[in-house]
């Protein structure tokens, strides 16, 4: 199963005033005149990179991360994506988070029990009223995305 890589492609000066975060993966800085060496700077952290991971790279304007794209496919890797500067990756980033704890909720909130005679009720925990309010706070926030 392809593992999913995020790499912020700016100088080691622009990482350390703070990379974006998310809940793919660790974010790793390899700068962008460098990326040749991604499987080797993964290596050195004991982690083997594949042609097929799922590579995510952003820097501050979207120009680096384009070139570093354009570099990987032709190293032969084949799920590349640019998601461009670093104010539209963080909107992307955290849409896609979103989604992801979104998805998971709805998965929760699907869960049945079987009554008899074909009839069904919903499983209950004691946290539909957690659910629903933390539900709340995601969907303002991704609205707030969408602004």
């Amino acid at each position: 199963m392809p593992q999913e890589l995020l790499i912020d492609v700016r100088s080691p000066l622009e990482f350390s005033t703070g990379p974006l975060v998310s809940d793919i993966a660790p974010t790793v800085n390899i700068e962008y005149t460098q990326i040749d060496l991604l499987a080797e700077i993964y290596a050195q952290q004991n982690i083997t990179v594949a042609k097929d991971d799922h590579i995510t790279l952003y820097c501050r304007s979207g120009r680096r991360s384009d070139i570093a794209k354009r570099s990987l496919e032709e190293l032969g890797y084949g799920n590349v994506r640019d998601i461009g500067g670093f104010e539209e990756a963080r909107r992307v980033l955290d849409k896609e988070t979103v989604a992801r704890q979104l998805d998971s909720i709805a998965g929760e909130d699907s869960d049945v029990v079987k009554k008899g005679a074909g009839e069904t009720e919903a499983k209950s925990d004691g946290k539909e009223g957690a659910r629903q309010k933390s539900l709340d706070k995601l969907l303002a926030g991704l609205k707030e995305c969408d602004e």
